[in-house]
């Protein structure tokens, strides 16, 4: 239903709308270096072991999702 709906005012309003994969590992990619890495849900930092970039875990996907569109 959301996403009739979604389709529906992007039609009206003449905008695109991208839908992630739903397995893209958004909170487990690294958005200052690419490196994917497992992170518990508990876990609400990401600390990328990589390049030691640190991030709130929400903030880091949203970026992610920002970049893929």
């Amino acid at each position: 239903m959301f996403k009739r709906q979604l389709d529906y005012k992007s039609k009206k309003f003449g905008c695109e709308i991208i839908i992630a994969d739903r397995w893209y590992p958004s909170s487990k990619t690294c958005s200052n270096c690419g490196n994917v890495q497992d992170m518990p849900l508990s876990e609400r930092t990401y600390n990328c072991n990589s390049c030691g970039h640190c991030m709130d875990r929400d903030l880091n996907a949203a970026t992610n999702l920002s970049r893929l569109a």
